[in-house]
C-alpha cells in the first residue's frame, strides 16, 4: 500500500477521533457493550480509541481488528453523540479502520475472509451459484430485466432472500404483493449483491467492482425505480451509488408499501388477528429515519394489534447482524438476538416482526435456542401483509 494512502487515511481517522471529547454517553447505548465484559468494547468512543492508538504507536494487527469488527455499525453511538455532544462520525472512523486493516493486509477474521473470497467468485456471499439465484421465484412468471425493457421498476431481491430458506418467503411474499397491486416490475435474471459485505468489511476494492456493474446494469434496464428487501442494501445503493443512479428512485420495500396503501393499490381480504412488536431495523430507523411507514402498514392491517417494545424506533436494539457480524461469531455473554426476543416476550406479543433478512434469521434461531417456539414466532411484516392480502 501507497504510504500517501495510510496518510490520508490516517489523517482522516484522527480528524474524526479528535472530535470525540470522551464523555462515555455512548458507552451504555452501544449493543455490544450491553453484551460484552467491558474492557472488551467501550462504545463507540472505546473502538475509536483503540483505532487511534493502534495508529498511533503502529500497532495494526489483529487484536485491533477483533476490536474494530465486533462493531455493529448500528450507529447508536452517532445517533447519541448528536443529541448531546459534537455528533462525531464515529462509524464512519471504524469504517475507515477495516479498511485500512484490509489495504495493510491484516486477514480478516476466518469466516469473513470465507464470504468475502465467495463475493468475488459467485458474486454473493454465501458460495451460492449464479444460476440458482432466482430459483425461489420460479412458479411466479416474474418479468426478467435483460437490457432496455419496458419495465417501470426493479425488484431488487439481494443475496440472503435469493438463497436462504427463510428469507425466501419474504421475496416470495414481495413479489406476490407487487403482482397483486398491479405494479409493472421485474427481477434481474443475472442479480450480484450490491457489495455491502465488502463495503462493512473493509473489501473497499471488491466493493467498487460489484458498485461498477450494478450501475451499468441498472442504466441499461432503463428503469425508473429499484426497490430492495434489505435495509442494508438500500442504504447501500441511496448512499455509496447516489451520484450514479441520480434518475433513479431508491426505496426499501417498507416505504415503497407504505405508499401503496396510502394509494389504494393494497387491499386486505383477510383479517390477521395477533398481537405483534416491530424491530426497527438499524438500517432503516437508525440510518435512514424510516421508522413510521413499517407502522403504517402493520396499522393497516385488519386485526394486527401493534405493541411496541421499550427500545423502539432510533432507539432500537440492534439484533447484532450488521456491520459483517452475520458472517463471524464472538464470545459474549449473550447474543444481543436473545436479548431483543425477551424483550419481546415482555410486551406480550405473539409476533416478533421486522424487515430486514439479517433480523428475520437472527431472531428465528434466537426463539429456537431460547425454546420459545410455542411463544412467538419471527416474521417479515411482508409476509403478514401477503397473508392479509392473498385469499
Amino acid at each position: 500500500m501507497e504510504d500517501t494512502y495510510k496518510i490520508e487515511i490516517t489523517r482522516d481517522i484522527f480528524d474524526i477521533v479528535s472530535k470525540c471529547v470522551r464523555c462515555r454517553f455512548c458507552f451504555t447505548e452501544c449493543p455490544i457493550y450491553e453484551v460484552s465484559d467491558g474492557w472488551v468494547t467501550q462504545g463507540g468512543s472505546g473502538i475509536t480509541q483503540s483505532l487511534y492508538y493502534g495508529l498511533k504507536f503502529d500497532k495494526i494487527d489483529e487484536d485491533l481488528r477483533n476490536i474494530l469488527m465486533r462493531c455493529t455499525t448500528c450507529r447508536s453511538c452517532e445517533i447519541i453523540c448528536e443529541r448531546l455532544m459534537a455528533g462525531v462520525k464515529l462509524v464512519d472512523a471504524i469504517h475507515m479502520g477495516r479498511q485500512l486493516l484490509f489495504e495493510l493486509e491484516i486477514p480478516p477474521i476466518r469466516e469473513q475472509q470465507k464470504a468475502l473470497e465467495f463475493l468475488q467468485k459467485f458474486g454473493n456471499p454465501y458460495g451460492m451459484q449464479p444460476s440458482k439465484r432466482i430459483a425461489w421465484a420460479k412458479e411466479l412468471n416474474l418479468k426478467k430485466l435483460d437490457g432496455k425493457s419496458d419495465i417501470d421498476t426493479l425488484y431488487y431481491v439481494g443475496c440472503t432472500p435469493s438463497y436462504d430458506d427463510r428469507v425466501q418467503k419474504v421475496a416470495r411474499s414481495i413479489a406476490r404483493i407487487l403482482q397483486q397491486a398491479g405494479i409493472n416490475f421485474g427481477i434481474m435474471e443475472n442479480e450480484k449483491c450490491s457489495g455491502d459485505p465488502a463495503l462493512q468489511m473493509g473489501e473497499r476494492g471488491l466493493f467498487e467492482m460489484l458498485k461498477e456493474e450494478n450501475v451499468n446494469k441498472f442504466g441499461n434496464a432503463g428503469v425508473k425505480a429499484v426497490v430492495t428487501t434489505s435495509p442494508h442494501d438500500f442504504n447501500c445503493f441511496l448512499k455509496e451509488y447516489s451520484e450514479n443512479l441520480k434518475d433513479i428512485e431508491i426505496k426499501h420495500y417498507t416505504e415503497y408499501f407504505s405508499d401503496l396503501v396510502d394509494q389504494g393499490k393494497i387491499t386486505y381480504k383477510n383479517e390477521i388477528r395477533q398481537k405483534v412488536t416491530f424491530q426497527d431495523p438499524c438500517y432503516l430507523g437508525k440510518h435512514n429515519k424510516i421508522t413510521a411507514q413499517p407502522r403504517k402498514i402493520l396499522s393497516s392491517i385488519p386485526g394486527i394489534e401493534l405493541i411496541e417494545m421499550q427500545r423502539n424506533r432510533e432507539n432500537s436494539l440492534c439484533c447484532g447482524g450488521g456491520g459483517g457480524r452475520i458472517w463471524a461469531d464472538f464470545d459474549e455473554e449473550s447474543h444481543l438476538a436473545e436479548v431483543r426476543v425477551l424483550e419481546a416476550l415482555e410486551t406480550g406479543a405473539e409476533v416478533l416482526v421486522t424487515a430486514c433478512p439479517f433480523c428475520l434469521i437472527n431472531f428465528t434461531d434466537a426463539i429456537k435456542v431460547l425454546d420459545k417456539e410455542n411463544a412467538i414466532v419471527a416474521k417479515d411484516i411482508s409476509e403478514i401483509m401477503f397473508e392479509a392480502v392473498i385469499s
